[in-house]
């Protein structure tokens, strides 16, 4: 639809669409203070979104009422660029180099929900329709996404940080590290979704033409049982129940008579049982200052990615990392299949076998598990996601009905990592604490710190004095074990 400026009666532009305006004919900055004035916004707003208000004469009063709010405008036409009234703190028109939901998670940082707030100028709605619709139903999966992500942190920060200081002792004796080789090979990524179980035999013929295989710790079990072995396992979660799919790991590839067992992959953060010093390890940060200086500390291979709150998303991020070819998925479903939920064997069907009862049979409990996942909302809130970050355009899913042999790039270089021996540290977690602690005190990089330590341990306003009390309390512990071991 073509756009054109005129002149309202006041003398201010404003938009002609069609045979319709956006703003006032008369008076838009009247039109648009009334506007705010009628919302009786919260106090506590820190980030304001106007969806497609044109030439943004929100801003003006928004500023008067929120001058430490951020306000970023996001627009449905690329007619807007250059043309605001007053400048938003950040913009996105159509055309823009990366899509809306990257854009956000670059401007706006976690935060509760009800620090958010979206303004919509609703006369755009009748002008740009669907186009419209689609960037207000971006703009709020990512704050419901963002709200989310805060309160898992909230809720998960310390756990994080003490298993960052607990897999220090991974370093305490002599460990493998993997350091990743880019490479022409094709590769498989596995979720545990389902569809897996459909996509053995063309996992099987990739594996054969040479590519190589990356599975998230909770489909490591149903490749085993398929007769397939993964080249790399990855781990993100945090929580203890994660443990129990990495001890089906290491109990299936981790036997002496196993002539490679594979490269585990997890973040700094992950939750680990100690037995995984079995595998060759391959740890990743999270690009924060944190997890970069656990990483630098212990000489691990500078290798990061975002947490996003799905393991299948590093697994990709791992994959893109590490291969040139072509890279395939199978069992990322963000869905069910009836009332299943994953691919069997599945290591959490233990705890419903072992919940089952004459008045609750299996059945039951699979059923009540599908429930409570769909009516939570997490499979869309990922799928969204994954649909925002333009997946699709550089993955492949399989389906044994579309794949052949000849589609995979063939035998290039198989080879993913180089192997080498990381030496004991002595007294490692001290060794961390007293980095991180060293870190606050410095002017140049506390601040910064400051900030992110915060987030995970405080749930308040940045105090640096605390945090160290705090570091040194979550840590007391390990420091202890570790001194008693020597």
């Amino acid at each position: 639809m073509e756009e054109t400026l005129v002149r309202s009666q006041c003398g201010l532009d404003t938009v002609l669409v069609g045979q319709k305006t956006l703003h006032s004919r008369y008076n838009p900055l009247t039109e648009a203070e009334r506007y705010i004035v009628s919302l009786n916004l919260p106090d506590n707003i820190q980030y304001i979104i106007l969806a497609e208000c044109g030439l943004c004469y929100l801003i003006q009063p928004l500023r008067r009422k929120f001058p430490a709010a951020k306000i970023i405008s996001l627009h449905a036409s690329a007619f807007y660029r250059g043309k605001s009234v007053a400048p938003p703190d950040a913009e996105w028109l159509p055309g823009s180099s990366v899509n809306r939901g990257v854009f956000l998670e670059n401007e706006i940082d976690d935060t509760e929900a009800d620090k958010v707030k979206i303004i919509e100028w609703r006369p755009a709605a009748d002008l740009y329709g669907e186009e419209y619709l689609n960037l207000v139903k971006d703009i709020t999966t990512f704050v419901k996404r963002a709200d989310a992500n805060k309160r898992t942190r909230s809720a998960f920060g310390e756990r994080w940080v003490k298993n960052v200081i607990k897999n220090c002792f991974f370093f305490n004796n002599e460990v493998g590290l993997s350091l990743p080789e880019r490479g022409d090979s094709a590769c498989v990524v596995a979720g545990a979704g389902p569809g897996l179980e459909y996509a053995y035999s063309a996992i099987r013929r990739l594996t054969k033409s040479g590519a190589f295989l990356i599975a998230v710790s909770s489909a490591a079990g149903a490749l085993f049982h398929a007769g397939l072995r993964p080249d790399i396992i990855v781990a993100c979660d945090g929580g203890n129940w994660a443990l129990v799919h990495l001890f089906e790991a290491v109990r299936l590839f981790c036997k002496k008579e196993a002539p490679a067992s594979p490269a585990l992959a997890f973040n700094l953060s992950a939750a680990l049982p100690s037995w995984c010093a079995a595998f060759r390890l391959l740890p990743f940060g999270d690009g924060t200052l944190f997890q970069n200086l656990a990483q630098k500390c212990f000489g691990m291979p500078p290798l990061s990615f975002p947490q996003r709150g799905t393991v299948g998303a590093s697994a990709l991020d791992l994959a893109f990392y590490l291969s040139g070819g072509t890279v395939y998925t199978a069992g990322i479903d963000f869905s069910h299949k009836d009332i299943r939920t994953h691919a069997k064997p599945y290591a959490f069907d233990k705890i419903l076998f072992g919940a089952a009862d004459r008045l609750h049979p299996v059945y039951s409990l699979q059923f009540e598990r599908a429930e409570t996942i769909i009516s939570s909302g997490v499979n869309r809130i990922y799928r969204d996601w994954f649909a925002a970050q333009d997946y699709r355009r550089k993955i492949h899913p399989l389906t044994d009905s579309k794949l052949t042999v000849e589609s995979c790039s063939g035998k290039t270089n198989a080879r993913i990592f180089e192997y080498s021996k990381k030496n004991r540290v002595k007294m490692p977690v001290t060794r961390l604490v007293t980095a991180l602690i060293n870190t606050l005190e410095a002017p140049e990089t506390g601040g910064r710190l400051t900030e992110e330590l915060s987030t995970l341990l405080l749930n308040s306003p940045p105090d640096g004095e605390r945090l160290r009390e705090e570091l040194l309390r979550v840590s007391e512990k390990y420091r202890v074990m570790e001194a008693r071991n020597g």
